[in-house]
């Protein structure tokens, strides 16, 4: 059975009405749905920026990580509900305002190894987060949620919401589980 992208909806809807003042964004790896993120831009004129810089992003234009801000009462969020369990991207939500999250985003997407060998962190994939969260050290989930109140990704088997939010010494997970769903539409990537 699909799942129901209202379910979904109204979930996301929830964790953003918990904290008032908070933004909700979404970071769509285009490597995996290049789709979500240019309907973003042409079917809801939403602004959607790339982590890359600008020189690298028009080569690899189809497989960048997009950041874009959502209106959680918009028709886009059902969009990006209706592609749940496809590790099209994360949800995160946060106070800063858009150019501040864009460069810590940009900042946390460049990620060097002990011989200073650049990598690109792939933290916008759901499967690559809830795996590499629980693993943190305090500072590294300092490091990393830096201006982020919250990050909101699928489960696996994308049956559920995972969020992730911090305290000061810890992650703290909590799981959202979606009943299940008569008929729901569903988009593929």
């Amino acid at each position: 059975m699909a799942l129901d992208p209202s379910v979904v909806v109204a979930a996301i809807r929830g964790i953003v009405s918990q904290s008032p003042g908070v933004r909700l964004y979404g970071v769509v790896d285009a490597a995996r749905c290049v789709d979500l993120a240019y309907e973003a831009k042409i079917r809801f004129g939403k602004e959607i920026r790339s982590l890359f810089l600008p020189e690298v992003q028009t080569q690899l234009w189809d497989v960048s990580p997009y950041m874009v801000q959502i209106d959680p009462d918009g028709d886009y969020l059902r969009s990006w509900a209706q592609r749940w369990g496809t590790s099209a991207g994360v949800l995160l939500t946060s106070e800063a305002d858009e150019d501040a999250l864009h460069a810590h985003l940009r900042k946390i997407f460049v990620v060097e190894d002990e011989e200073k060998q650049e990598y690109f962190f792939r933290f916008y994939d759901p499967r690559v987060l809830r795996t590499f969260l629980p693993t943190c050290s305090a500072q590294q989930l300092e490091e990393l949620f830096g201006p982020i109140a919250q990050f909101a990704v699928e489960s696996q088997p994308g049956n559920a919401l995972s969020r992730f939010t911090r305290t000061k010494e810890r992650l703290v997970h909590l799981t959202v589980r979606f009943a299940a769903a008569e008929q729901g539409s569903s988009a593929s990537c």
